[in-house]
């Protein structure tokens, strides 16, 4: 059975198929009648300062102006690969509704939405929420702080947090502009002047068919165009289509995708953020980050690593040196060492603080030294 957690294989496949090849397609004046819905109320998604409505509407605040007749044209941005950054701090947002229909099978809902933030100083988070449990989340949130990266699932009643130093977690990331809008070669010209989302752009319609390998169906929608700067600002519509080719599910076997989308509407939406928005980490993670903020980590450590009460990382320094930093750098932050075993060149040291107890494991292989700190309370 295709369950809801085969949806973004699903998803990456028509849409990438269909839009991305917008080209292919033939324009007309339909006029599209997509649907949007509000994003699930659960823990607050990654805040900023003064963040303005995720999904705003398309306002006018100077008089359009309609194009005579519409004009089929290729709209100024032929390419949606952009530097965000370049705008100043930015939030996208995208919406996913619809319904699978298999033969055989009962029809299953698609509610998605991913909600991405970029900041001029490099911080991004990208959160993905689902209101389907097939998922196994409800919630997948991605920071980038600095080099921290972290990674929490709200799944259920179920917390948890990955905190990782020097990792990017968003190479290759599913929101990216360009896979979700691809290159609109086709598209009628509805109206100039349009205020939408802080940008003045052009308003575009489209109606097209895309067969491919893959993938068959129409698509209409509509597409809000800024050129200065060059931006995609806003991208509505709905697409109904077949799947026709078989994809791989998370252990690389085949996974036969047969079903049709019906009624799948997208909206897309980028808006700017103050120039002081922050990103707040989920309540976990700074937890988490308050609980090991009084444990000291030596200079030049590499694949460092945290989640819930556990700390570890690598370094090239000796397993002697690292007992020795920690020996005196524990007791310089007020706790108090307990036990110490050392055998074959391997550290047990263990410490107390407050309640708190501290287990340090120290070991070499392969020239390398590995320290795990597990912290738990009495």
């Amino acid at each position: 059975m295709i369950t809801t957690r085969s949806i973004f294989t699903l998803l990456s496949i028509a849409l990438v198929a269909l839009l991305a090849a917008c080209g292919g397609g033939t324009a007309s004046n339909s006029s599209p009648t997509p649907t949007t819905e509000a994003p699930p109320t659960r823990t607050p998604r990654p805040t900023v300062a003064a963040n303005p409505a995720a999904t705003a509407a398309p306002t006018t605040a100077t008089e359009p102006t309609a194009a005579a007749g519409g004009v089929t044209e290729r709209p100024p941005v032929t390419s949606t690969e952009t530097d965000f950054t370049a705008l100043g701090n930015v939030q996208v947002e995208m919406k996913i509704n619809g319904l699978l229909k298999t033969e055989g099978q009962a029809d299953e809902p698609i509610k998605l939405t991913f909600l991405e933030i970029w900041l001029q100083n490099g911080n991004r988070s990208l959160t993905i929420e689902s209101d389907s449990p097939d998922t196994g989340f409800s919630r997948l949130i991605y920071i980038q702080i600095g080099d921290q990266a972290y990674q929490y699932v709200e799944s259920g009643t179920d917390r948890n947090c990955l905190n990782m130093t020097g990792s990017d977690m968003f190479a290759g990331s599913i929101l990216t502009p360009d896979s979700l809008i691809g290159d609109l070669n086709d598209a009628r010209l509805a109206e100039r002047g349009v205020q939408v989302n802080g940008f003045t752009t052009d308003r575009y319609t489209f109606n097209l068919t895309e067969q491919t390998l893959g993938y068959q169906g129409q698509a209409n929608g509509e597409i809000w165009v800024s050129s200065n700067p060059a931006v995609v600002v806003r991208h509505i519509g709905e697409l109904t289509g077949t799947i026709t080719d078989n994809a791989l599910d998370e252990s690389g076997a085949p996974l036969p995708l047969p079903g049709a989308l019906s009624n799948l509407r997208w909206e897309y939406n980028v808006t700017k953020l103050p120039g002081n928005a922050t990103i707040t980490l989920p309540e976990v993670c700074a937890q988490q980050q308050a609980t090991g903020a009084d444990i000291p980590l030596p200079p030049n450590v590499s694949n460092q690593l945290r989640m819930g009460d556990l700390i570890s990382f690598e370094t090239t320094e000796s397993a002697a040196n690292i007992a020795a930093f920690y020996r005196t750098e524990m007791a310089a932050k007020g706790w108090k060492a307990g036990e110490e075993v050392e055998y074959g060149g391997t550290f047990q040291l263990s410490f107390t603080k407050d309640g708190r107890s501290a287990a340090i494991t120290i070991s070499t292989a392969d020239n390398k030294t590995t320290v795990i700190i597990l912290l738990s309370s009495s």
